[in-house]
């Protein structure tokens, strides 16, 4: 005969596992939020909600406080702690965030103890209850008469921190806990209700939900459903990012629950276009199931047809995002022409360079004389300047009407930097030297600039022999600027220390260390 043995489960432990599933403590602390918002949908379900929930997050080094207008009665804090992970709000009518009701125990991911000051009406008292981390039973009280609320609501109290929340670049920095609210529950904020304030010290910060003024993409499928599901409807609210740093997130009524496809264990798509960084969004699929902690979904039926149904687009995106990566690269490529010609010729028009002839569309300025006070010296002026030769390059170029910068292979001729050719300065982007300057904009710029500088020079040789001495040239001081000292890595302080005494030295920029800078 089979034995049952009974299974003991030490509560405290227990909930203090569960009160530190959450990724991170802003997410611990989004829960304050969720339940706000689950308060005032039952509340509008009820006909009693108010115009707005206003949701105030308060922090300083000794503790963390969440206010907000909707209060718990004693006969609903018991029924929450006595269902924790049941929670009552699975029988209810109305449509809420949270599932297993173990947001209450999320502050055990902060501190080690947490009191909630709790009045449902104006008519009713302030109640108290306390949980303490590792307990296995909650303290029920009415509240002293500094504790009580002046109005209803709920305020929650996280105190014993286990980290500072003042912490510059920290888990739970203002600006940066604000940023996170706003991307959590952009769907609610942007209905107009739900309104988030952080305040630390001094500082206030509203939360706002993310502008985002990008080119959509998939337009055609804003709305899909599941193949033979009818009532598996999805929403995909997707951006071309064209600095590709965009991340995709899959939400549930309304609240990210996977903030980045490519965090998440997707069969493939978290490797796909959809997590290469030019795409941006919301992919909303009420249909899923949260795990307890909300920071994954349960791989069931649902969750794989819904990454079929985004295999399924993934061809047309990766051709949009392509459409719009081809734009983004031909739109800096001119932006790129258009300042480094601007730049070469500020730098050209320089008295150094004044013997030089430019090719067209480097034209100098011309440089006013000072007017001869008579009328005589007028008039002598006038015919010594028909009779002066314009200065070298400030004439019309007979080789060409207008100058231009355009990167191409060089299919035949692979060494070489660049070329000139029908008023086009034109870029090797085969050479090492390009790809390696590509790696960031000003870098290619630079190069630009430097390879619309040698053109002009070699378009002064008459012999045709100065442009591969220039080539020479290019190669030695690109290989210098990979072989410099600490070009592979980054210096330590000792080194820029000595660096900086070379400098001073020198009277200048040490070896190496000089770049060219953009014209005025």
């Amino acid at each position: 005969m089979a034995q049952r043995i009974p299974i003991q489960l030490h509560v405290g432990h227990a909930l203090r596992w569960l009160g530190t599933l959450y990724r991170n403590p802003a997410d611990a602390l989004k829960e304050h939020v969720s339940n706000a918002i689950d308060e005032h949908v039952k509340a509008r379900s009820q006909g009693t909600a108010l115009d707005r929930c206003d949701v105030i997050f308060k922090l300083d080094r000794r503790q963390i406080v969440v206010e907000y207008p909707y209060g718990m009665t004693r006969g609903e804090f018991e029924r929450a702690l006595q269902r924790v992970a049941d929670s009552a709000k699975r029988a209810e009518g109305a449509e809420t965030i949270g599932r297993l009701g173990i947001g209450m125990f999320s502050f055990q991911q902060l501190g080690r103890r947490c009191t909630f000051l709790s009045r449902k009406s104006a008519a009713s008292d302030t109640l108290r209850v306390v949980l303490k981390e590792g307990a296995d039973e909650a303290i029920v009280e009415t509240a002293l008469a500094r504790d009580r609320l002046q109005v209803p609501g709920l305020r929650v109290v996280i105190s014993e921190l286990t980290l500072d929340p003042m912490r510059p670049r920290g888990p739970l920095a203002p600006d940066a806990l604000a940023r996170v609210l706003g991307e959590k529950f952009d769907a609610y904020l942007r209905e107009g209700w739900l309104t988030i304030h952080v305040v630390a010290g001094t500082a206030q910060f509203a939360v706002f939900p993310p502008r985002l003024r990008l080119p959509p993409l998939l337009t055609e499928f804003k709305v899909a459903v599941l193949p033979g599901r009818p009532r598996r409807e999805v929403r995909l609210d997707l951006y071309f990012d064209p600095g590709g740093r965009g991340k995709v997130a899959i939400r549930h009524r309304g609240v990210a629950v996977v903030d980045d496809l490519r965090a998440a264990n997707a069969y493939g798509l978290e490797d796909s276009v959809y997590t290469h960084g030019h795409v941006r969004g919301h992919i909303d699929a009420e249909f899923l199931a949260p795990s307890p902690a909300r920071s994954q979904f349960e791989e069931n039926d649902d969750w794989i047809a819904l990454l079929d149904l985004l295999d399924r687009y993934r061809p047309t995106l990766e051709s949009e995002v392509e459409e719009h990566l081809a734009e983004r690269r031909a739109q800096v490529a001119s932006d790129i022409e258009a300042r480094a010609i601007r730049l070469a010729r500020d730098i050209l028009d320089l008295d150094e360079f004044r013997d030089l002839a430019l090719p067209g569309g480097l034209a100098r300025r011309t440089r006013p004389v000072p007017a001869p006070r008579s009328p005589a010296g007028r008039q002598s002026a006038k015919r010594r300047a028909r009779s002066t030769p314009a200065a070298p390059g400030e004439a019309a170029s007979t080789r060409g009407r207008r100058i231009g910068y355009k990167e191409v292979a060089f299919e035949n001729d692979a060494r070489a930097h660049s070329r000139f050719v029908n008023g086009i300065v034109q870029a090797n982007s085969l050479h090492p030297d390009y790809q390696h300057a590509s790696k960031s904009l000003e870098a290619r710029l630079t190069y630009a600039a430097i390879l619309i500088g040698k053109e002009t020079i070699a378009f002064n040789d008459q012999t045709g022999q100065a442009a591969d001495y220039l080539e020479k040239l290019l190669d030695y001081w690109f290989k210098l600027q990979t072989r410099r000292p600490g070009s592979r890595r980054k210096a330590t302080p000792r080194e820029q220390r000595a660096a900086e005494q070379s400098r001073l030295e020198l009277g200048g920029d040490a070896p190496g260390q000089g770049t060219v800078a953009p014209g005025r």
